[in-house]
């Protein structure tokens, strides 16, 4: 996802699952579907995880399962930087970090969906980057004094994203190795 039609599709699916009643927005809801995804939960399953998203049997759903799919290939495609759904660069430094933030906490809702958290108790990749993705989800933006503050802003906020894209795709890897492995173990 990238240029114009990234912008695009981030305002439309915004629009969209503000209509079915998600009011926080395609970026928390593109962090929870990425949480699940890095679990290991198929896309036809993700219609039994709609309680997450408050959202009641009748709603249509076609917009989330659509995301999903979204994030599977995304993380399964070659390119090792997995994209985020947050607001242009050109949006201001408090509206992307908040939205960043909410991006994060999506993902560690989507990841712990199901209680089950052994992986996190564990030292390794996967929880020291979970641990960098909690600190990231309170980060606040303070609102910069001049032109040089804003840009420093700016700078920090899209080194934070290169971070989480690169980390996230060491997440999904590392899990599907581990349930890999746990395949191979059971059998």
């Amino acid at each position: 996802m990238s240029g114009l039609s990234a912008s695009r599709l981030y305002t439309s699916l915004d629009e969209k699952l503000r209509e079915i009643g998600w009011d926080s927005g395609v970026s928390e809801v593109h962090g929870l579907l990425t949480g699940l995804a890095c679990r290991g939960l198929s896309a036809h399953h993700i219609g039994n995880k709609m309680y997450l998203f408050e959202l009641d049997a009748e709603q249509d759903c076609t917009p989330l399962q659509a995301l999903y799919e979204l994030v599977l290939q995304n993380l399964e495609s070659d390119d090792p930087v997995f994209d985020l759904m947050l607001p242009d660069d050109e949006e201001s430094a408090f509206r992307r970090a908040d939205e960043i933030a909410n991006w994060c906490s999506g993902f560690a809702q989507g990841f712990c969906h199901d209680g089950e958290i052994s992986v996190l108790q564990k030292q390794g990749p996967v929880k020291e980057m979970f641990d960098d993705i909690m600190s990231i989800a309170r980060i606040q933006a303070d609102l910069p004094d001049n032109e040089a503050d804003r840009e420093g802003e700016d700078r920090a906020l899209s080194e934070i994203e290169q971070y989480l894209r690169v980390g996230i795709q060491l997440i999904y890897e590392e899990m599907a190795a581990n349930h890999g492995t746990q395949e191979a173990l059971s059998r």
